[in-house]
């Protein structure tokens, strides 16, 4: 039986803190923290108990601290946002437990928007470092995406080409539709493995802003 109760103080996977009208949401997967065994949580991969807390502390900010106005949502990993879903977890995973994974990690992204749209509370993914699969799919849920520009860092959706099915939570739509990323682009984007960074990734509107690492944080800031 999945406990889906949680609380800050038990986060084994991210780093609440609230200064005034700004939150900070860091995200360091315990590679040994899985929610069930057989499989390691490498690069800031995700399973549903890194989601549980993060669902969590989404509701938190809006209902227990109104008066943060924005949220930035960060890795504190060096040079890696994140992996997205971990595979060997979906692949060791049953039909219904995948279904429920989906879900719910929708649900957690919808939550959100909602916050954004409902609560007045701006979020801003500050990717520094790359974003596949499902981490790019977390920063998109964002209000803004600020990239690192380092010649190396991409956002990607690369589920296409690598694992033979569609982005599990809303990547193509996110993509498409909120931000009006031009057809050609967003059909080349989803069917490519490797990625786009820098100014192509701004100029193709999968991000919103660049920064230099060594001026991430204040970029941030100044959002």
């Amino acid at each position: 039986m999945i406990d889906f109760r949680t609380e800050p103080a038990r986060y084994r996977h991210w780093t609440l803190s609230v200064d005034g009208a700004v939150a900070t949401l860091a995200l360091s997967v315990r590679e040994d923290g899985g929610i069930a065994p057989g499989y390691t949580l490498k690069l800031n991969s995700y399973d549903l108990g890194v989601d549980i807390e993060l669902y969590d502390a989404v509701q938190r900010l809006r209902f227990e601290h109104p008066e943060v106005r924005a949220v930035i949502l960060t890795s504190a990993r060096d040079r890696v946002f994140s992996a997205g879903a971990n595979i060997a977890m979906l692949g060791r995973s049953t039909h219904f437990d995948k279904v429920n994974f989906c879900k719910f990690t929708n649900e957690t992204r919808n939550a959100i928007e909602d916050a954004s749209a409902h609560s007045g509370q701006r979020w801003l993914a500050v990717v520094n470092g790359t974003a596949a699969g499902g981490g790019y799919e977390l920063a998109l849920a964002c209000d803004h995406i600020l990239l690192v520009d380092d010649g190396s860092t991409a956002v990607s959706l690369p589920e296409v080409p690598l694992l033979a099915v569609l982005p599990g939570t809303g990547g193509l739509t996110r993509v498409v539709d909120k931000r009006k990323v031009r057809r050609d682009r967003a059909d080349f984007f989803c069917t490519t493995g490797e990625g786009v960074r820098g100014s192509r990734a701004l100029d193709w509107r999968l991000v919103d802003e660049l920064a230099p690492r060594s001026r991430l944080a204040e970029a941030a800031r100044a959002r």
